[in-house]
């Protein structure tokens, strides 16, 4: 179910209305919300296809048992028997995402695997967001093995001689479940820390709804979802396809600059729209872009772009392979490896380990490079630079997302060079749906440089008429309804 559909507009209704039926101060406020909006993402999740709940139930209630395993070995003070539960919990998580996404990929290139089991293992379907969710599983496991989720242990040692054996092992499954399944994040993201949303589970309140913050994300994310990214995306298709070889260079380069702005205003649209969507449920997802275009260092990009994504992966496996803690060489090889994995994590091709490498060795040059001039502060002109090598090289590297194959990336170089000066119907859409995705960096740009310039606009009538001109935008000019680049993923 998509996000932009009339289906999930009706559905959201329904769940915000039950959501807040039982007054606030009634004892079961808390799971009958919880409840309703478990019932929602399951019926949001399988609408598509009901077979998938079953995998997303697996996850669930595996999780859910080594989760009150390790707050029972934690609670016994049996610190060996948490370290084994959770490195097992990670392990078996892993493996669920490897059956379905990777193992045809890792078969393909051992010598000597018959090609009909290839075959067999191409043919498994690879389900929605798995990887988003089965993050989140991890997350969950690992931030109780670290003590950094107290609620549960203290609940269970309050009440330690009342709790039922099964309640022991299987503790918490409804809101584990909810974490896991929460429909707004559920199929990509943001991925949120288990640390960071479990103490936001509690009852909630009508009253207590930012609606500032959930009307202007719902709008500026349904606005880069259906207006930007919907449109351009019925140009930049043809760069997949067999029209590329009657394409001039100048079309080909628009295209893929207008990718460059479809993939941002797609990927930030949804983000935009899950952080409005929680906070009508009273939850606070964190900022998932922060003007990446702006970057003037690819390391600045990470910062910035699929935020959250940077962080998980800094927390469980950039920190646990030793950071920066066992010298420069070790560094730079944990730079490289979590780039090539999280290039990984984005598919199964040798496409998206080209992206994470070629990202991987930018980061690890980088950081080289500010080594030797760690004492020098770059002046305009450096920043400058360093924004025309950062915006290029990681629009260049779009092309890994958006060629089905390497065959498709290198016949777009050969046709860029070719000469070719037909050109096609290309241009303007990318370029004037791309200007409004150059206007938000502009603002925020200045927002960041001059933010006092800009604050006093604040919930007056000048920002009203610019959402209110969004709106117009969405109703007029939206394109034809697409699915969520991220959802691939």
């Amino acid at each position: 179910m998509l996000f932009n559909s009339w289906e999930f507009a009706i559905l959201l209704f329904i769940t915000f209305v039950m959501y807040y039926a039982v007054p606030s101060g009634v004892k079961i406020v808390k799971s009958w919300q919880v409840s309703v909006a478990l019932l929602a993402s399951t019926v949001f999740y399988g609408w598509e296809d009901y077979r998938l709940l079953f995998l997303l139930a697996l996850s669930c209630v595996s999780n859910s048992f080594a989760t009150g395993l390790i707050i029972q070995y934690k609670l016994a003070n049996q610190q060996n028997k948490v370290v084994r539960a959770v490195q097992w919990a990670v392990m078996l998580n892993l493996l669920l995402l490897f059956v379905f996404k990777y193992a045809s990929f890792v078969m393909g290139i051992i010598p000597g695997i018959p090609l009909a089991w290839i075959q067999e293992a191409k043919s498994i379907p690879l389900p929605i967001g798995i990887s988003f969710y089965t993050f989140h599983g991890i997350s969950m496991i690992v931030d109780v093995g670290r003590g950094e989720i107290t609620r549960e242990a203290d609940e269970i040692m309050a009440n330690q001689s009342n709790v039922p054996r099964v309640k022991k092992y299987l503790f918490g499954v409804r809101d584990i479940g909810f974490y896991l399944l929460f429909f707004p994040q559920l199929v990509a993201g943001p991925i949120i820390k288990a640390k960071n949303f479990w103490p936001q589970i509690k009852s909630k309140r009508i009253a207590d709804i930012d609606w500032s913050v959930v009307i202007k994300s719902l709008i500026l994310g349904y606005f880069f979802k259906m207006v930007v990214a919907d449109n351009i995306s019925e140009q930049t298709v043809h760069l997949t396809t067999s029209n590329i070889t009657f394409m001039s260079g100048l079309d080909l380069i628009c295209l893929l600059y207008g990718y460059g702005f479809q993939i941002f205003a797609d990927f930030a649209g949804y983000s935009l729209i899950a952080i409005g969507l929680a906070g009508l449920f009273g939850y606070n997802f964190p900022a998932n872009f922060n003007f990446p275009y702006i970057s003037t260092s690819v390391t600045e990009f990470w910062q910035r772009w699929h935020m959250s994504l940077s962080s998980w992966l800094r927390d469980y496996l950039y920190i646990p392979l030793g950071g920066n803690r066992k010298g420069e060489v070790r560094t730079y090889l944990n730079l490289f490896l979590v780039m090539f994995l999280g290039g990984l994590w984005h598919g199964a091709a040798w496409k998206f380990a080209l992206w994470g490498t070629c990202h991987g060795l930018l980061l690890a040059a980088e950081r080289i490079g500010k080594s030797l001039y760690k004492n020098k502060n770059p002046n305009i002109l450096i920043s400058c630079l360093g924004w025309v090598y950062t915006f290029h090289a990681v629009t260049l590297l779009w092309l890994t997302f958006l060629m089905p194959d390497m065959k498709q990336i290198c016949l777009f170089f050969t046709q860029a060079l070719s000469g070719n000066k037909i050109h096609g119907p290309y241009l303007f859409v990318p370029i004037f749906f791309g200007f409004f995705v150059c206007v938000y960096h502009l603002f925020g740009l200045i927002y960041e440089k001059r933010k006092a310039l800009l604050t006093r606009y604040q919930n007056t009538t000048v920002e009203g008429l610019i959402y209110g001109a969004l709106i117009f935008m969405i109703v007029t000019n939206s394109g034809a309804p697409q699915g969520f680049l991220y959802f691939q993923f």
